[in-house]
């Protein structure tokens, strides 16, 4: 192969590993794999860098998709299909070392255009003035070309150097300033935290400890397992408690490698079965905040991460004099939210009963809106209330479970918020909606809601943010709130109340009836 022949590459992924000038890139065609041959190595030098290339080929074997094992359910056990194909599929590792030079950076590259991010974990955005590649990944950088341009060994080792720049460089610091306030954890201070962490959990005193997906999960859609047995029992929890644990792992002698080596699955509802694709490391399901010293610490999604002193400061002032908590009113107080029949817990459960008990209130949980041209998959809030003293408030509400599910309220609060006002395709649609709603006050919600955005006040607008807690436990302390989903929090009342000017931001902790269903499911037969 000439040096600048074209290589069609669908994906490439760029691994930053150590030292920091080396490059591991994947060439993968197939992410099921069951074998490996043994790998080949070539080492060759691209335009002053060392390249050294692994191929190896993998096998795979695929069986029935769950549609296929849903239709068999009405078909004789006799006659029930099977498939089955086994596949091949040609990867690749090449790692390529830089030279040690001072690289200039091209003018137009690498540069960010995101929303906000707190610690800048994942990235996904296209590289300044080139639509047809983009950047995306967490541990990794994934790098995706479109268009007819195809990859050439001069493009690449370009990339990697451009890459390897801008690694170095801090012009992030302006576009992110709060990137700055969290700073990964020294290998010996992981250790001592681990040890805190680990501590905790042998002596039974899980009050300082969340435990949670880290990413949006819908507990309406899945519930969860710590295990996958083909041929036993698996438990099914509608909702995660760092107390299962107990009935799970031997605390009295637990270790970090322990933690990272248990799986929590996603269990779905719908196709009624463990997911063993959707899995997740049981250390990064843990929420976890401790000081050594003066400084002060948080695992979140597997990663210790120390919080800057000064900007700490900041979040806790926030909570403890700006923020606005109120009490539950006494009519909404200790809701039912279990669905016997579906054995889950469900918010919605609570929407609909608060709505039969205030008539006069709007349900727009589960609406379809759209925001834009997007798709019609919107709600604007769970319920829109006219208060017996004229104001509306938009109230939101969302199970108190873990930092993730938390930060999801917030946001998705700042996003309709926002949109309500500065969106007129949104706004028709809410009015729309609520005209069409059984409430017999929809002519004083339409009177007070005009039809244009240009008309109106943020400032006749409460928005309410209701955080749902099992009634048999303490209501939680607003200031013990996971730390990044207080900050998400206080990003989000800056930017309603300060920006928009939205008149209150209110915080309620609302006591509800929960139960934690529990079923043993023994895992399908395969067809046979």
């Amino acid at each position: 192969m000439a040096e600048d022949d074209p290589v069609d590459i669908a994906q490439i992924s760029f691994y930053l590993a150590k030292p920091q000038q080396t490059f591991t890139t994947v060439l993968s065609s197939d992410k099921n794999l069951e074998t490996r041959k043994a790998a080949k190595q070539f080492d060759f030098d691209v335009e002053g860098a060392a390249c050294r290339f692994y191929y190896f080929e993998t096998a795979s074997t695929k069986s029935n998709p769950p549609w296929l094992d849903f239709v068999n359910d009405k078909i004789p056990v006799e006659h029930r299909i099977t498939f089955g194909a086994r596949s091949e599929s040609p990867n690749g590792i090449l790692l390529i070392n830089q030279i040690d030079r001072q690289v200039g950076k091209p003018s137009d590259t690498f540069t960010f255009g995101l929303s906000e991010a707190e610690d800048l974990s994942y990235i996904s955005a296209h590289i300044k003035g080139d639509k047809n590649v983009t950047l995306q990944g967490r541990n990794n950088l994934t790098v995706k070309v479109t268009g007819e341009k195809r990859l050439t060994w001069s493009h690449i080792i370009a990339r990697c150097r451009e890459f390897l720049d801008a690694f170095g460089k801090k012009d992030f610091a302006t576009l992110f300033p709060n990137y700055k306030n969290f700073g990964q954890a020294s290998p010996e201070e992981i250790a001592a935290l681990d040890g805190k962490l680990l501590a905790c959990l042998k002596a039974g005193d899980f009050a300082d400890i969340h435990l949670g997906i880290p990413e949006f999960v819908s507990e309406e859609s899945y519930s969860f397992s710590y295990s996958n047995h083909a041929k036993r029992e698996n438990a099914i929890y509608a909702f995660l408690d760092v107390e299962q644990l107990q009935g799970h792992l031997k605390l009295n002698e637990i270790t970090v490698d322990q933690l990272k080596a248990k799986r929590i699955y996603a269990y779905s509802h719908e196709e009624d079965r463990i997911l063993s694709y959707r899995r997740w490391r049981l250390y990064n399901c843990i929420v976890f905040e401790h000081r050594l010293g003066d400084r002060y610490f948080v695992l979140s999604d597997g990663r210790w991460l120390e919080v800057e002193a000064d900007f700490y400061a900041s979040i806790m002032k926030f909570a403890t004099e700006v923020l606005h908590e109120e009490p539950c009113e006494e009519a909404y107080l200790d809701i039912d939210i279990s669905n016997l029949e579906e054995k889950q817990n469900q918010e919605s459960v609570f929407n609909e009963e608060v709505c039969k008990r205030r008539p006069s209130a709007v349900l727009f949980d589960r609406a379809k809106l759209k925001i834009g041209s997007g798709r019609a998959d919107k709600e604007f809030c769970d319920i829109l209330d006219l208060t017996d003293t004229g104001r509306i408030r938009i109230i939101h509400c969302k199970p108190f479970k873990d930092s993730m599910s938390t930060n999801y309220l917030f946001a998705q609060a700042n996003l309709y918020s926002a949109a309500f006002l500065q969106d007129q395709v949104f706004l028709d649609g809410i009015r729309a909606y609520i005209d069409a709603a059984p409430s017999p006050c929809t002519a004083d919600y339409l009177n007070y809601i005009k039809g244009h955005i240009a008309d109106l006040n943020a400032a006749d607008y409460d928005v309410c943010l209701w955080l749902l807690f099992d009634r048999l436990k303490a209501k939680p302390d607003k200031v013990r709130i996971p730390l990044m989903a207080l900050y998400e929090l206080k990003l989000m009342h800056d930017h309603l109340h300060n920006i928009l000017k939205f008149k209150d931001i209110v915080l309620r902790f609302v006591p509800v009836g929960k139960v934690q269903f529990t079923t043993k499911r023994k895992p399908k037969a395969k067809a046979a």
